[in-house]
């Protein structure tokens, strides 16, 4: 399943079109998913957070044509001789900031196609490298499968990371082909695994599972308007106010979220109006 088809399941299941997730899953990888419905859509941008945290398998001993177990395989090594201290020895080299290729089995687009459109018609075109964060690395098993070796890794990272990519050059400065085995994410910004569900639990209660904007604010400061104030705001109008905090933050009316907004000369100025079809005067 792609990220596009979880996105098509709950639009059916809850009627709804305005429905976008934050971030792209790999279809062979399961994990934390976060969708916005509805005007919440608008906030993707502001609530989707940058780091990205993974647990992955890491295969040494075979390489393949889409960087993960799952593709045609390309080439084979002997790993035998490898062992964890080398592994956890190479680790450090691979936090901060580093640079990536991307797969060419990707959602990527050059000049408006997909890398993984052209990569199925057997295309393998140049990448430009990307310069990621890697925030932590830390190996939680080892096996031994034959001649292969295997890692089970937790891995916090930004957005835009190919754990494919780092599988494969784990393996590259171990000497060694390698690929990516099974993948999950278990954190995407401030969603977690634990606070997830699956497709089939949340069709039958979809309510029960969906969680309001404002709880996903915390972080910005929080100014309070009246009703009146409000409906201006809804329609992009600028509302004179005292003492405003500095940067963004977010405005409410009661304890309605209204969208967010900075301050300029005692003025709280919009910047993302969540809810201005909810004013028929606008």
């Amino acid at each position: 399943m792609t990220s596009h088809d979880a996105v098509a399941q709950v639009r059916r299941i809850l009627g709804l079109r305005r429905i976008g997730h934050m971030g792209t899953l790999d279809p062979d990888a399961e994990g934390v998913l976060p969708l916005a419905v509805g005007k919440a859509t608008r906030l993707i941008s502001f609530v989707e957070g940058d780091v990205k945290e993974y647990e992955a398998e890491l295969i040494l001993g075979v390489a393949t044509a889409t960087w993960d177990i799952f593709g045609a395989v390309v080439a084979t090594d002997d790993a035998s001789h490898l062992t964890e201290f080398h592994l956890t020895a190479l680790l450090p080299r691979f936090v901060g900031e580093i640079w990536q290729e991307p797969p060419m089995f990707s959602a990527i687009k050059v000049e408006g196609r997909k890398l993984v459109d052209l990569a199925r018609q057997g295309l393998e075109i140049a990448r430009e490298r990307r310069r990621v964060e890697i925030r932590r690395i830390d190996m939680l098993a080892w096996y031994e499968d034959g001649t292969r070796r295997i890692a089970k890794l937790r891995v916090s990272c930004s957005k835009g990371t190919y754990i494919r990519s780092l599988c494969r050059d784990i393996g590259a400065n171990l000497g060694v082909a390698a690929c990516m085995g099974r993948l999950t994410r278990t954190k995407s910004g401030p969603f977690e695994l634990r606070d997830s569900v699956t497709l089939g639990d949340f069709k039958c209660a979809p309510a029960q599972h969906i969680t309001a904007i404002e709880n996903f604010l915390q972080s910005f400061p929080r100014v309070v308007v009246d009703e009146a104030a409000g409906a201006r705001f809804l329609c992009g109008q600028r509302i004179a106010m005292a003492d405003l905090p500095a940067g963004e933050f977010a405005v409410f009316a009661g304890s309605r979220c209204l969208g967010l907004a900075v301050s300029r000369l005692g003025l709280i100025i919009p910047t993302r109006v969540l809810a201005r079809e909810e004013n028929p005067k606008c």
